[in-house]
Order: structure tokens, then C-alpha cells, then sequence
């Protein structure tokens, strides 16, 4: 039987420059088989890695677009949130999140990494952060973001799976339905950790760290979990197949002369989104 495209309202930035937000957003979940309809927050001529960057906020002209949304009646299959612009945004796509209670709500607090928040964010956007996380049907904090949210002390000291279970609570406990945690440093290794309300089990998707760092790798991971939840996928092996598309993607950029800022070459690989299956990491 033929079935339309899921639709996917996709909150995030535009940066001319850099796989990053939209830019990686829109091509992997239209390789998904899913519609994705953006709702900028921001343009920015490149990402906040660059200097010397020009910025439009587009927090005054959000109301309007989402409004004009409002009047068309417009029903998603999925809301996915990701880098918001300035504190007054949340209130803004809380009241557009109420107006889509079916919808499969993903929230990825892109607001820090390296132990900090990204240059130009309002110290504010932690604690607005945690009223987002509480109507998420997943959260995917990196290990930033979720120091950022739970107030603890940065640190990439390994974890035993008790400590990583008992992060994965405090994520749960500000509301959120499940949670993925990112790059969590456990005793036998990095790995990509995830906890569901409804049952409370450690899940562990472990990987072999690569010796890089591109801009764009978390909105890569959430956009694949969000596009694969979308076909169906349990929690699980949506976390699977985002770890293991990730990881080749960022595999196949360390070999060209791609410039890190420029963010990780992933579109010779987007076909291989449609399946079901989980990518090999090996790049052939």
C-alpha cells in the first residue's frame, strides 16, 4: 500500500557554512523517506566554529511562521528540536509542541560541547532546556548538554553502567518518556547509552572512538534516531543504526582533505539510509 512521507517539523539553525543543523537535518531524513519542514531559529553565514560569522536571530519572526502553521492545521508525525537561538525561542516551541500532541517530539539540547556552552549562548538556556526535556519523548544531550542540564561537573571520567544508569534517570526524572546520552565514557569503553521510562533497563551501544572531531555529529546521530524511529524502529536499533551511520560517515571524512570545520562528507552515504539495516562501519 502506498503511504504518504512522515512529516517531520525540524527546529533548528541555518549555517551556510558546515554540516550542521539544517543542513544535515533535511537531506538524511528526506533520505529517511520522511518530509522534513524546517523551522529556523537562526541564519548564520557559517557555524559558531568560524569567526568573524554573520548571525540573523530569528526570535521576533518565529510567532508569525508558526502561526501561519497554526491556521493551515498542519498535524506532524514528528517535531524535532535541536539549537535554539535565544531563551525567549523555548516558550515559543512549547506552545507550538501543544499544538502537536501525536507527534513523536525528539529533543536534542544542542546548546554546548567540550565542557562549555557554545560561544554567544545565554547562560539561561540550561535551565530552559530542562522544560523542553520534560515533553520529550526522547532527549539526546551529549555529555555537555547533560551536565549542562543536571547542574553535575563536567568530566570524561569513565563510568560504571550504575553511574551511567543513574544519569540516564535524572534525564527521565525532569520528564522526559526515554533519553540517549552521547560519547559517554564507560569503564570498557566510549559508548552511546539510553534508558526507556517504561522499563528503566540500561541499554549500551558501544563503539570504537575515531581520532577526530567534526562539528555536525550529534544533529547527524539525532536525525538518523529521529528518521528511524519514524520507520519503525524500537529505541534500540534506532540508537544502532545512528551510532553506526555516525561513525562511517566520520571514517570516511578522515580520509579526504575535507577541513574540520567543513563538518563530516556524509552525502555519498545518505543512500544508504532507506533500509532498514544499520550501515557497516567499514567504508569499502
Amino acid at each position: 500500500m502506498i503511504r504518504p512521507a512522515k512529516t517531520v517539523a525540524a527546529i533548528h539553525d541555518l549555517s551556510g557554512l558546515g554540516r550542521c543543523a539544517l543542513t544535515v537535518v533535511l537531506p538524511v531524513l528526506s533520505a529517511m523517506g520522511a518530509q522534513a519542514c524546517p523551522v529556523p531559529t537562526a541564519v548564520l553565514s557559517a557555524h559558531t566554529a568560524f569567526s568573524g560569522i554573520a548571525v540573523r536571530d530569528l526570535t521576533e519572526f518565529l510567532p508569525a511562521y508558526l502561526a501561519h502553521w497554526q491556521t493551515l492545521g498542519l498535524r506532524f508525525d514528528a517535531v524535532y528540536a535541536g539549537y535554539l537561538a535565544d531563551p525567549r525561542q523555548v516558550e515559543i516551541i512549547k506552545g507550538f509542541l501543544e499544538t502537536q500532541e501525536s507527534a513523536l517530539k525528539v529533543i536534542d539540547p544542542a546548546m554546548g560541547d567540550d565542557g562549555r556552552l557554545y560561544a554567544g549562548m545565554s547562560a539561561q538556556m540550561p535551565a530552559r532546556w530542562r522544560e523542553l526535556c520534560a515533553r520529550a519523548d526522547v532527549a539526546t544531550p551529549n555529555m555537555t548538554e547533560y551536565a549542562l542540564l543536571t547542574g553535575e561537573a563536567y568530566s570524561l571520567a569513565p563510568r560504571s553502567a550504575a553511574q551511567a544508569a543513574r544519569m540516564l534517570g535524572a534525564l527521565l526524572d525532569m520528564g522526559a518518556q526515554s533519553a540517549v546520552i552521547t560519547s559517554l565514557p564507560l569503564e570498557r569503553g566510549p559508548a552511546n547509552v539510553y534508558m526507556r521510562r517504561s522499563d528503566g533497563k540500561l541499554g549500551v551501544c558501544p563503539f570504537t572512538r575515531l581520532d577526530a572531531h567534526y562539528p555536525g555529529t550529534g544533529d547527524l546521530f539525532a536525525s538518523v534516531l529521529t528518521g528511524a524511529l519514524l520507520q519503525g524502529d524500537d529505541l534500540e536499533n534506532a540508537v544502532l543504526r545512528a551510532t553506526a551511520f555516525t561513525r562511517r560517515a566520520v571514517a570516511r571524512t578522515m580520509r579526504l582533505p575535507t577541513p574540520v570545520n567543513f563538518g563530516v562528507d556524509l552525502e555519498p552515504l545518505l543512500p544508504l539510509l532507506w533500509g532498514g539495516a544499520a550501515p557497516e562501519e567499514s567504508d569499502g
